[in-house]
């Protein structure tokens, strides 16, 4: 059986206007061709784990895991839709924005000490 959970919706937030990664900065990104600097992978992951956390909890957090896929960029102020769906032995996510580009294929992993959580 699919349980599919609520979806979560998030404001991207750039953390790295000013980082040495210039990719992440306005100005330098729209000259490789993106529309703004780019919301960090690592803050784009956390928003792909809210819904993994609220399914299996901290559990999860100390001992689970996922394998992402970012297929688009993330921009500042984008508001974006993470959904799921669980059954006892897969689940799958999505995350994407308003405007519908998928931007992210989150595939959380339980370890056997989760599965009881189902």
């Amino acid at each position: 059986m699919t349980l599919p959970l609520e979806p979560y919706r998030v404001a991207a937030y750039n953390t790295a206007h000013d980082s040495e990664n210039k990719i992440h900065d306005d100005a330098t990104a729209r000259r490789f061709g993106f529309g703004g600097g780019l919301v960090p992978g690592v803050d784009v992951y956390g928003y792909m784990s809210h819904l993994p956390v609220m399914r299996w909890g901290r559990a999860w957090l100390e001992r689970g895991s996922a394998e992402c896929r970012f297929l688009k960029p993330v921009y500042d102020g984008e508001l974006a839709t993470v959904t799921a769906s669980t059954s006892r032995s897969k689940a799958a996510a999505s995350f994407a924005p308003r405007d519908g580009r998928r931007c992210g294929l989150p595939r959380p992993h339980r370890l056997p000490s989760l599965t009881s959580a189902l």
